[in-house]
Protein backbone atom coordinates (compact mmCIF):
# COMPACT_ATOMS: atom_id res chain seq x y z
CA UNK A 1 0.00 0.00 0.00
CA UNK A 2 1.36 3.32 -1.28
CA UNK A 3 1.20 5.68 2.42
CA UNK A 4 2.90 8.98 1.88
CA UNK A 5 2.23 12.15 1.42
CA UNK A 6 0.15 13.04 -1.23
CA UNK A 7 3.25 14.78 -3.82
CA UNK A 8 5.06 12.16 -3.15
CA UNK A 9 2.65 9.47 -4.63
CA UNK A 10 3.95 9.30 -8.00
CA UNK A 11 8.02 9.07 -6.78
CA UNK A 12 6.72 6.18 -4.95
CA UNK A 13 4.68 4.20 -6.89
CA UNK A 14 6.38 4.67 -10.29
CA UNK A 15 9.57 2.90 -9.15
CA UNK A 16 7.20 -0.36 -7.63
CA UNK A 17 5.03 -0.75 -10.64
CA UNK A 18 8.51 -0.88 -13.19
CA UNK A 19 9.75 -3.49 -10.36
CA UNK A 20 6.55 -5.70 -10.54
CA UNK A 21 4.15 -4.86 -7.87
CA UNK A 22 0.95 -4.01 -7.34
CA UNK A 23 -0.82 -1.52 -5.56
CA UNK A 24 -3.30 -0.04 -3.40
CA UNK A 25 -2.88 4.00 -3.47
CA UNK A 26 -4.34 5.74 -0.44
CA UNK A 27 -6.68 9.01 -2.19
CA UNK A 28 -5.92 11.19 -3.75
CA UNK A 29 -4.08 9.14 -6.36
CA UNK A 30 -1.41 11.75 -6.92
CA UNK A 31 -1.01 15.59 -6.29
CA UNK A 32 -1.69 16.34 -10.16
CA UNK A 33 -3.24 14.95 -13.00
CA UNK A 34 0.19 14.79 -14.81
CA UNK A 35 1.81 12.24 -11.85
CA UNK A 36 -1.88 10.49 -11.84
CA UNK A 37 -2.00 9.64 -15.71
CA UNK A 38 1.87 8.32 -15.31
CA UNK A 39 0.81 6.15 -12.61
CA UNK A 40 -2.11 4.67 -14.96
CA UNK A 41 0.26 4.53 -17.84
CA UNK A 42 2.89 3.08 -15.68
CA UNK A 43 0.10 0.15 -14.49
CA UNK A 44 -0.92 -0.55 -18.27
CA UNK A 45 3.03 -0.74 -19.67
CA UNK A 46 3.98 -3.05 -16.76
CA UNK A 47 0.81 -4.87 -16.34
CA UNK A 48 0.18 -4.04 -12.77
CA UNK A 49 -2.78 -3.56 -10.82
CA UNK A 50 -3.49 -0.47 -9.14
CA UNK A 51 -6.73 0.79 -6.96
CA UNK A 52 -7.43 3.96 -5.53
CA UNK A 53 -8.99 4.32 -1.76
CA UNK A 54 -11.97 5.96 -2.38
CA UNK A 55 -13.17 4.07 0.82
CA UNK A 56 -16.78 5.29 0.93
CA UNK A 57 -17.45 3.20 -2.69
CA UNK A 58 -17.02 0.28 -0.44
CA UNK A 59 -19.43 1.42 2.71
CA UNK A 60 -21.72 -0.74 2.76
CA UNK A 61 -24.79 2.04 3.12
CA UNK A 62 -23.93 3.06 -0.13
CA UNK A 63 -23.56 0.11 -2.08
CA UNK A 64 -27.50 -0.21 -0.80
CA UNK A 65 -28.27 2.77 -1.42
CA UNK A 66 -26.94 2.69 -5.09
CA UNK A 67 -29.89 -0.26 -5.99
CA UNK A 68 -32.48 2.18 -5.38
CA UNK A 69 -31.64 5.28 -7.44
CA UNK A 70 -32.43 4.61 -10.48
CA UNK A 71 -31.19 7.44 -12.91
CA UNK A 72 -29.90 10.39 -10.76
CA UNK A 73 -30.96 14.07 -11.61
CA UNK A 74 -29.56 15.63 -8.08
CA UNK A 75 -26.82 14.49 -5.53
CA UNK A 76 -26.28 16.32 -2.76
CA UNK A 77 -23.52 15.76 -0.07
CA UNK A 78 -21.83 16.97 2.71
CA UNK A 79 -18.63 15.94 4.26
CA UNK A 80 -18.05 17.69 7.23
CA UNK A 81 -15.40 17.45 10.34
CA UNK A 82 -13.55 19.28 13.07
CA UNK A 83 -10.22 20.36 11.97
CA UNK A 84 -7.75 17.40 13.08
CA UNK A 85 -3.92 18.85 11.64
CA UNK A 86 -3.89 15.95 9.28
CA UNK A 87 -3.63 16.12 5.94
CA UNK A 88 -2.31 19.59 6.22
CA UNK A 89 -0.77 19.46 2.73
CA UNK A 90 -3.80 19.63 0.74
CA UNK A 91 -6.96 21.59 1.14
CA UNK A 92 -10.57 19.96 1.62
CA UNK A 93 -11.03 19.20 -1.99
CA UNK A 94 -8.18 16.67 -2.10
CA UNK A 95 -8.68 15.44 1.54
CA UNK A 96 -12.58 15.39 2.20
CA UNK A 97 -14.20 16.11 -1.48
CA UNK A 98 -12.98 14.18 -3.63
CA UNK A 99 -14.75 10.99 -1.76
CA UNK A 100 -17.95 12.99 -2.82
CA UNK A 101 -16.54 14.07 -6.38
CA UNK A 102 -15.58 10.03 -7.08
CA UNK A 103 -19.13 8.95 -5.74
CA UNK A 104 -20.67 10.80 -8.47
CA UNK A 105 -18.68 10.25 -10.70
CA UNK A 106 -19.40 6.36 -10.24
CA UNK A 107 -23.29 7.42 -10.89
CA UNK A 108 -21.82 7.66 -14.62
CA UNK A 109 -23.26 11.70 -14.95
CA UNK A 110 -21.14 12.52 -18.27
CA UNK A 111 -18.80 15.03 -19.05
CA UNK A 112 -18.54 18.18 -17.05
CA UNK A 113 -20.01 21.04 -18.24
CA UNK A 114 -19.89 23.71 -15.67
CA UNK A 115 -18.19 24.05 -12.06
CA UNK A 116 -19.09 26.45 -9.60
CA UNK A 117 -16.91 26.76 -6.22
CA UNK A 118 -16.67 29.19 -3.18
CA UNK A 119 -14.50 28.51 -0.23
CA UNK A 120 -13.06 29.85 3.11
CA UNK A 121 -9.61 29.84 4.47
CA UNK A 122 -9.00 29.84 8.32
CA UNK A 123 -5.82 27.97 8.66
CA UNK A 124 -3.31 29.79 7.09
CA UNK A 125 -2.84 27.05 4.38
CA UNK A 126 -5.41 25.62 1.75
CA UNK A 127 -8.61 26.11 1.45
CA UNK A 128 -10.50 24.32 4.57
CA UNK A 129 -14.42 24.52 3.61
CA UNK A 130 -16.06 24.64 0.21
CA UNK A 131 -19.66 24.75 -1.28
CA UNK A 132 -19.09 23.17 -5.13
CA UNK A 133 -21.82 22.81 -8.06
CA UNK A 134 -21.10 20.41 -10.54
CA UNK A 135 -23.42 20.37 -13.82
CA UNK A 136 -22.87 17.29 -16.05
CA UNK A 137 -24.04 16.40 -19.61
CA UNK A 138 -26.75 14.05 -18.57
CA UNK A 139 -28.49 16.63 -16.82
CA UNK A 140 -27.09 15.86 -13.43
CA UNK A 141 -26.37 18.59 -10.83
CA UNK A 142 -24.41 17.70 -7.59
CA UNK A 143 -24.27 20.19 -5.20
CA UNK A 144 -21.13 19.09 -2.60
CA UNK A 145 -20.10 20.52 0.49
CA UNK A 146 -17.02 19.56 2.32
CA UNK A 147 -15.53 21.43 5.54
CA UNK A 148 -12.45 20.51 7.89
CA UNK A 149 -13.45 23.17 10.61
CA UNK A 150 -16.84 22.01 11.12
CA UNK A 151 -17.98 21.86 15.25
CA UNK A 152 -20.08 18.83 13.97
CA UNK A 153 -19.06 15.61 11.86
CA UNK A 154 -21.35 14.54 9.22
CA UNK A 155 -21.31 12.86 6.17
CA UNK A 156 -24.54 12.26 4.30
CA UNK A 157 -25.60 12.33 0.54
CA UNK A 158 -29.24 12.59 -0.70
CA UNK A 159 -30.13 11.37 -4.47
CA UNK A 160 -33.15 12.26 -6.19
CA UNK A 161 -33.90 10.41 -9.27
CA UNK A 162 -37.09 9.82 -11.70
CA UNK A 163 -38.20 6.85 -9.32
CA UNK A 164 -36.81 7.49 -5.23
CA UNK A 165 -35.27 9.78 -3.27
CA UNK A 166 -32.96 8.55 -1.53
CA UNK A 167 -31.03 10.03 1.96
CA UNK A 168 -27.59 7.78 3.03
CA UNK A 169 -26.20 8.57 6.57
CA UNK A 170 -22.59 7.09 5.85
CA UNK A 171 -21.82 7.08 9.36
CA UNK A 172 -24.92 6.21 11.14
CA UNK A 173 -24.65 3.53 8.29
CA UNK A 174 -28.40 4.18 6.98
CA UNK A 175 -30.41 4.00 4.14
CA UNK A 176 -33.84 5.63 3.74
CA UNK A 177 -35.97 6.09 0.49
CA UNK A 178 -39.04 7.61 -0.80
CA UNK A 179 -40.66 6.20 -3.75
CA UNK A 180 -43.66 6.96 -5.34
CA UNK A 181 -47.13 4.80 -4.83
CA UNK A 182 -49.09 3.33 -8.06
CA UNK A 183 -51.34 6.68 -7.47
CA UNK A 184 -48.45 9.25 -7.79
CA UNK A 185 -46.81 7.00 -10.70
CA UNK A 186 -49.89 7.05 -12.64
CA UNK A 187 -50.51 10.62 -12.09
CA UNK A 188 -53.96 10.01 -10.07
CA UNK A 189 -52.56 11.62 -6.81
CA UNK A 190 -53.39 15.40 -6.96
CA UNK A 191 -52.91 16.87 -3.19
CA UNK A 192 -55.39 19.67 -3.73
CA UNK A 193 -58.44 17.39 -4.49
CA UNK A 194 -58.60 14.98 -1.51
CA UNK A 195 -61.68 16.09 0.59
CA UNK A 196 -60.61 18.05 4.18
CA UNK A 197 -62.29 15.57 5.64
CA UNK A 198 -59.67 13.20 4.76
CA UNK A 199 -56.62 14.78 5.07
CA UNK A 200 -55.86 14.50 8.36
CA UNK A 201 -55.79 10.96 7.94
CA UNK A 202 -53.90 11.00 4.82
CA UNK A 203 -51.31 13.49 6.67
CA UNK A 204 -50.43 10.77 9.49
CA UNK A 205 -49.71 8.24 6.58
CA UNK A 206 -48.30 10.36 3.41
CA UNK A 207 -44.91 8.01 3.50
CA UNK A 208 -47.33 4.95 3.87
CA UNK A 209 -50.06 5.42 1.12
CA UNK A 210 -48.27 8.32 -1.24
CA UNK A 211 -44.76 8.48 -1.17
CA UNK A 212 -44.02 5.20 0.85
CA UNK A 213 -40.39 5.58 3.00
CA UNK A 214 -38.48 2.44 3.39
CA UNK A 215 -35.47 2.30 5.35
CA UNK A 216 -34.07 -1.66 4.44
CA UNK A 217 -31.08 -2.75 6.67
CA UNK A 218 -27.75 -2.36 5.89
CA UNK A 219 -25.39 -5.18 6.06
CA UNK A 220 -22.74 -4.72 8.62
CA UNK A 221 -19.33 -4.73 6.33
CA UNK A 222 -16.54 -3.13 7.18
CA UNK A 223 -15.60 -0.98 3.92
CA UNK A 224 -12.09 -0.98 4.86
CA UNK A 225 -11.92 -4.60 4.67
CA UNK A 226 -13.80 -4.67 1.58
CA UNK A 227 -11.61 -2.87 -0.42
CA UNK A 228 -8.87 -4.83 0.68
CA UNK A 229 -10.21 -7.95 -0.63
CA UNK A 230 -11.41 -6.19 -3.81
CA UNK A 231 -7.85 -5.31 -4.22
CA UNK A 232 -6.47 -8.49 -3.46
CA UNK A 233 -9.03 -10.30 -5.97
CA UNK A 234 -7.99 -7.96 -8.28
CA UNK A 235 -4.41 -8.90 -8.21
CA UNK A 236 -5.60 -12.88 -7.90
CA UNK A 237 -7.90 -12.59 -10.56
CA UNK A 238 -6.81 -10.01 -13.13
CA UNK A 239 -10.17 -8.34 -13.10
CA UNK A 240 -10.34 -4.65 -12.73
CA UNK A 241 -10.40 -3.11 -8.88
CA UNK A 242 -13.85 -1.58 -8.25
CA UNK A 243 -11.67 1.77 -8.23
CA UNK A 244 -8.79 1.32 -10.73
CA UNK A 245 -6.29 4.03 -11.18
CA UNK A 246 -8.13 5.36 -14.10
CA UNK A 247 -10.51 6.34 -11.58
CA UNK A 248 -8.79 7.49 -9.06
CA UNK A 249 -7.32 9.96 -12.07
CA UNK A 250 -10.52 11.20 -12.94
CA UNK A 251 -11.57 11.91 -9.37
CA UNK A 252 -8.57 14.07 -9.37
CA UNK A 253 -9.11 16.10 -12.51
CA UNK A 254 -12.35 17.26 -11.16
CA UNK A 255 -11.53 18.33 -7.69
CA UNK A 256 -8.41 20.14 -9.50
CA UNK A 257 -11.45 22.06 -11.74
CA UNK A 258 -13.05 22.83 -8.47
CA UNK A 259 -9.67 24.47 -7.20
CA UNK A 260 -9.01 26.01 -10.61
CA UNK A 261 -12.99 27.57 -9.75
CA UNK A 262 -12.69 28.42 -6.59
CA UNK A 263 -13.20 31.96 -4.97
CA UNK A 264 -12.37 31.73 -1.88
CA UNK A 265 -12.53 34.07 1.46
CA UNK A 266 -9.98 34.22 4.13
CA UNK A 267 -12.02 33.81 7.40
CA UNK A 268 -11.55 36.47 9.98
CA UNK A 269 -9.74 38.61 7.44
CA UNK A 270 -10.80 42.34 5.86
CA UNK A 271 -14.11 42.77 4.62
CA UNK A 272 -12.58 42.18 0.76
CA UNK A 273 -14.20 39.92 -2.25
CA UNK A 274 -13.27 36.66 -2.64
CA UNK A 275 -10.19 35.32 -4.46
CA UNK A 276 -8.42 32.48 -6.25
CA UNK A 277 -5.83 31.33 -4.23
CA UNK A 278 -2.98 29.41 -5.90
CA UNK A 279 -3.01 25.68 -5.63
CA UNK A 280 0.29 23.97 -6.07
CA UNK A 281 -2.11 20.55 -7.19
CA UNK A 282 -4.01 22.23 -9.95
CA UNK A 283 -2.93 21.63 -12.83
CA UNK A 284 -4.04 22.18 -16.58
CA UNK A 285 -7.89 21.04 -17.85
CA UNK A 286 -7.29 20.82 -21.18
CA UNK A 287 -5.38 17.15 -21.04
CA UNK A 288 -7.30 14.74 -22.82
CA UNK A 289 -9.27 11.89 -21.16
CA UNK A 290 -7.92 8.71 -20.71
CA UNK A 291 -9.53 5.63 -22.25
CA UNK A 292 -10.24 3.25 -20.00
CA UNK A 293 -8.89 -0.59 -19.35
CA UNK A 294 -9.11 -3.46 -17.18
CA UNK A 295 -5.72 -3.01 -15.93
CA UNK A 296 -4.63 0.06 -13.56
Amino acid sequence: MVAAPTGLHASVSLPLLAAGVDLLVEKPIAATVEDARAIVIAARRHGRVVAVGHVERFNPAWRLAVGAIGRPTLVEAARLAPFTFRSMDVGVVHDLMIHDIDLVLSLEPGRLERVEAHGLSATGGHEDAVKARLVFSSGLIADLAASRISPVLRRTVSIWSHTALVAVDFNAKTVDVVGASPAVREGRFVAAAVPPADRAALKEGFFKSVLPLESPPVPDANAIACEHDDFLAAVRTGVAPLVPASAGAAALEIANRVIDALACTRFGGADEPPVSIPHPAASPRSLPPLPRRKTG
